[in-house]
């Protein structure tokens, strides 16, 4: 099966929002799943899988060892 995949223009915000709006839904699904959500395990997986996807794909900051604002504020609140 082949993947039907899209080419789109996207900023570096555009894609800290989504990354940011992902994270977000990966902990509503797992609280759902830890409530017995057989549905939420399996769109918890997909959305992990698209995760990764997203990040391979992301290139990296040129020069930068730390993550952006967004992402410290993130590590430093969850």
């Amino acid at each position: 099966m082949l993947d039907d995949t899209h080419t789109v223009d996207l900023t570096k915000q555009d894609l800290e929002l989504i990354e940011a709006a992902l994270q977000t839904q990966e902990k509503i699904l797992s609280v759902q799943r830890r409530a017995g959500g057989s549905a939420a395990r399996t769109r918890l997986n997909d959305l992990k899988g698209l995760m990764r996807r997203l990040r391979r794909q992301t290139p990296a900051p040129h020069g930068a060892t730390g993550g952006s604002w967004s992402q410290v504020a993130r590590q430093l609140f969850f």
